[in-house]
């Protein structure tokens, strides 16, 4: 998972738990201060907190300023897609274990090729399993587990809704993530426009370049042939 896909992450997990919202500091007093965001000390060790941090701020600043919100509607609906997406994914798995314990079956395999579909199976039943659990903890507390989609929806609906907004006002390129499509250049410049509007600055250097490391080798990311077929469906779906 690279960086930025990692930083925007947790930040996303403090802006649903609200813990650095109205904070005036975030690490332990004992940390080397190593950067500030709206008045906000940060004091880390682990450059990829300092990015979350960073990150969270100010992306919630920029949600309010743009006004934001999620909707119900919204959150019911990209619980639904999920749920429909991992109903059809589980369905698919079942299908593969058992096609792949028919094959382990046959007489004819090499050694090679029974390590191989056992190791997969073994994978495919794992993940059975955990799902099995998870729905056993859901039961008990279906009330809970409602809540809990939803924290996670409204984060990644808000998300959504920010790349928007950041696309409509800085364009450029865009990237495909594991989240999703990402306004790569967007950000990118909304990031630089908040440093030189001294929104945030990096004061132990030795973080700068980390900070800055996901722009700095384009030749990491996927990006969308500007004008293609693709990137014409990218927009339409997430940028419209």
């Amino acid at each position: 998972m690279k960086k930025l896909l990692k930083w925007i992450g947790i930040a996303m997990l403090f802006a649903a738990t609200g813990q650095l919202i109205a904070a005036e500091s975030y690490g332990k007093a004992e940390d080397p201060l190593v950067a500030e965001v709206l008045g906000m000390e940060i004091r880390t060790k682990d450059v990829s907190l300092m990015q979350a941090a960073i990150g969270q701020k100010l992306l919630e600043k920029y949600a309010k300023e743009h006004k934001i919100e999620v909707l119900q509607k919204d959150i019911d609906l990209y619980i639904a897609d999920i749920d429909a997406f991992m109903a059809k994914d589980r369905k698919r798995r079942e299908a593969e274990m058992l096609e792949t314990q028919e094959k382990l079956k046959s007489g004819s395999l090499s050694d090679e090729e029974k390590k191989n579909l056992q190791s997969n199976l073994n994978v495919l039943e794992s993940l059975e399993e955990m799902e099995v659990q998870e729905d056993k903890e859901n039961a008990k507390n279906p009330e809970g587990a409602l809540k809990d989609k939803q924290t996670v929806a409204k984060t990644f609906v808000k998300q959504e809704l920010i790349n928007k907004a950041l696309y409509k006002q800085y364009g450029g390129r865009i990237i495909a993530q594991q989240m999703g499509a990402e306004p790569y250049d967007a950000m990118h410049k909304f990031l630089k426009e908040e440093e030189k509007n001294g929104s945030f600055k990096i004061i132990d250097k030795s973080f700068e370049a980390p900070f800055w490391s996901y722009y700095a080798d384009e030749s990491k990311h996927s990006f969308y042939k500007k004008g293609s077929k693709e990137e014409k469906e990218v927009l339409d779906k997430f940028f419209k």
